[in-house]
Parts: structure tokens; sequence; C-alpha cells
């Protein structure tokens, strides 16, 4: 649930602040990275030609194909047990997609000041709303992570210990549009200390700007449909389904939007690294 609230005017870590290329880059090094999954030249043509009202025309995770033309695997666990098997997977991962979804209605609780308790009261109904879903992708796996489904009410037994393990690995980089924001639901919320985020707008205005107008290299953020639509040329869908309840079972279209979320975070990341 990314798109709205992250575009030019917002900034990650809360701040407005501005910083030089050479504050904000001065680790970064341009790397081209070859990917196994690739769109197909053939299939990424036909979608570049096609009309915007045809929902061929737009980016998915599903376009990818892998040796031998497979598919990108998707992970939908609604348990506990079924997360911490398929954390596993992504254990040995040096750069994953990240993103998260909640139920709407918690949100403008939020926007209200409804909800800002301090510390928030944490009912298993206030935890599973504010954290309903967790997505994470490597290049050929992408995982939903339904925390809303699964059994029980305190962090303990909602949490998979491998997923925590992750996210709070520093080795592990978790890279997506507004992850400081996210970092702070997960700390907050499931108790989980977030270390090694990477900021996908940094790195888009680091490879955009730092040479030809380094001024623009600052922290404010770009929102990941901007970024995918110049990086991975193809167009975000946005439809409704952002903003559907993420707390109930997904239907088709929620789990297309939520592997496609993850997975653009991957993509965009090793096509700018």
């Amino acid at each position: 649930m990314r798109d709205s609230g992250t575009g030019e005017g917002g900034s990650y870590n809360g701040s407005q602040e501005q910083g030089t290329a050479e504050e904000l880059g001065q680790s970064f090094q341009e790397e081209h990275i070859s990917l196994t999954f690739q769109i197909p030249a053939q299939e990424l043509k036909s979608a570049m030609q096609v009309s915007r009202s045809s929902g061929a025309a737009f980016w998915k995770h599903s376009l990818y194909r892998g040796p031998d033309g497979r598919k990108i695997k998707v992970h939908y666990c609604r348990n506990k047990e079924d997360s911490e098997t398929v954390a596993q997977h992504f254990l040995n991962q040096d750069i994953l997609g990240f993103d998260l979804e909640w139920k709407p209605s918690y949100a403008a609780k939020e926007k209200s000041k409804e909800t800002l308790v301090d510390p928030p009261v944490l009912t298993e109904k206030a935890i599973k709303e504010a954290v309903s879903l967790i997505q994470l992708a490597s290049e050929d796996r992408i995982a939903l992570f339904h925390i809303a489904l699964h059994k029980g009410g305190t962090i303990d037994e909602l949490v998979a210990p491998t997923l925590k393990k992750i996210m709070e690995s520093p080795d592990i980089s978790k890279a997506g549009v507004a992850v400081g924001g996210d970092a702070t639901r997960l700390r907050t919320f499931l108790g989980i200390q977030c270390q090694g985020l990477f900021e996908l707008s940094h790195l888009y205005r680091l490879v955009k700007f730092s040479e030809k107008a380094p001024r623009q290299v600052n922290k404010r953020l770009v929102s990941l449909a901007q970024q995918v639509g110049e990086c991975l040329y193809l167009p975000l869908h946005k439809g409704d389904v952002r903003s559907s309840d993420w707390s109930k079972v997904l239907n088709w279209d929620q789990t297309v939007y939520a592997a496609s979320d993850a997975g653009k975070a991957q993509e965009t990341q090793s096509y700018a690294a």
C-alpha cells in the first residue's frame, strides 16, 4: 500500500532535509547486475505497444521468466507454521523487495489521531489491522505473510521466528519506498527492530540526478509507480485494490497486487544498483 502519500512531496524518516550527492552517495558505485529472471523481449515489446485500457499494458511479476521458462513462485502464508517454513527460503538472500499492507480503516484512524496512544494498546484487532500483510520478494520467489489470518493475538503467536530474523538482519537488505514508516509500524505493533532497510527513492535520485542535477539528490520520496515506469519500462496499474481490506482472505486481484508490490521493489533495486 504505497503510492498514496509517497510521491515527490513525501519524505522518509519524517524529514524534508536535503543532502548533497556527495553526502548521500559517498559509497555509491554504479554496478549493473544481470538478473536470471527477465521479461522476455517479445513480451515486453507487446506490453509496451498495447493500449493502456488493456491489463496487458501494465507491469506485473507474472511477466518474468527464468531458466527453462520458470515463473516466479508465489507463497501465500495464512498461518505462522507456513510462514516459518517459507521464510527460510529468504535467509541467504542479499537483497529483498519489501512492503506492508494494512486495513484502510486503520490508516484513517491514524490520520485522525484516534490511535495515537503512547504506547499503543496492542490488542489482537489493533495488531492485525495495523500490520495485515508482510511481503518479501527475491528474484525467483515472493512470499505473502498474512499476519491478520495467523491464529492468536500476541506477538509471539503471530510472528514466525525466521521472518523476524530476516527483518532484523543487517546483512539482508530490504528495499522499498517509505521503508522508514514501515519499520516504525513493525516495531510498534510486532516488536520487530528492522535493520538493513534500503530506501529506493534514495537510489533512484542518486542514479538519475547525481551527475547532472545534484541538488535533486535529497531525501524526498519518489513513488514506486514513477520508479517502475522509468526503470522497468511499463506503467503500474492503479486500481481500487490497493485500498481494499487486507485483513481478510485475499482474493485473486489482491494476491496479484501484493505479490507485484514486493516484486517490483526487488526488480527496481536490482535494475538501478
